[in-house]
């Protein structure tokens, strides 16, 4: 009689345990916005992803919106596909194509959200410490215009011409004058003397074609 249980108890552990597997096997394979934290992509891979066409694939598509919007100026209409959108983990994929099938560039505007690029920059970096990666002092161009707190690297190690950083402030700050411009560019000694927190608050990976 004993021998007849252990039998029918290994059976049903058996049973659940394949029910687990074939439920687990079944699941699809999709980045939901809760996880993504644990699971950081790189505006790099996130470029590679599109390119491929294996987005929708990726994201769920309660993560996904597509829009249409003008960029560089108002120089260029893509079909913009929203990763989370409307919230502090946003990411924008651009095409220049309706069927998008040809990837213009990959951006991210929000200083705390995870996504970082390949090459150890990440959303909320201090200047400071963007500074001592580049291992080079760097300058970074004025505001209230269309390329605002875009960093030029002055050739040190984070001199790229297909990632685009820009520095901002995680919040409302009255910027002085000397900072308000397009033909202005900013240092880092000039940043801290007016005790201003800069930090990385977007990212542009646009590979030429």
């Amino acid at each position: 009689m004993k021998k007849h249980i252990f039998v029918f108890v290994g059976l049903v552990i058996l049973l659940g345990c394949k029910e687990k597997l074939d439920s687990k096997a079944a699941s699809p394979t999709v980045i939901q916005e809760e996880t993504v934290q644990e699971n950081v992509y790189t505006v790099e891979e996130i470029y590679r992803l599109a390119e491929a066409k294996l987005i929708e694939d990726t994201f769920a598509e309660e993560d996904l919106l597509e829009t249409k919007q003008w960029i560089e100026e108002g120089s260029i209409e893509v079909v913009t596909l929203k990763v989370f959108p409307n919230t502090p983990r946003e990411l924008l994929i651009n095409y220049t194509d309706i069927n998008k099938s040809i990837v213009h560039s990959i951006e991210v505007y929000a200083y705390d959200s995870p996504w970082k690029s390949e090459t150890g920059i990440y959303m909320g970096m201090p200047l400071s410490e963007l500074e001592a990666l580049n291992k080079k002092s760097l300058r970074f161009y004025g505001y209230e215009w269309d390329y605002a707190g875009a960093v030029d690297f002055e050739k040190g190690a984070l001199a790229s011409e297909i990632l685009f950083v820009y520095l901002g402030t995680d919040g409302d700050v009255d910027m002085p004058k000397e900072f308000i411009g397009s033909d202005i560019t900013i240092t880092a000694e000039q940043a801290k003397k007016y005790n201003i927190d800069f930090k990385v608050t977007g990212l542009m990976y646009r590979p030429k074609k």
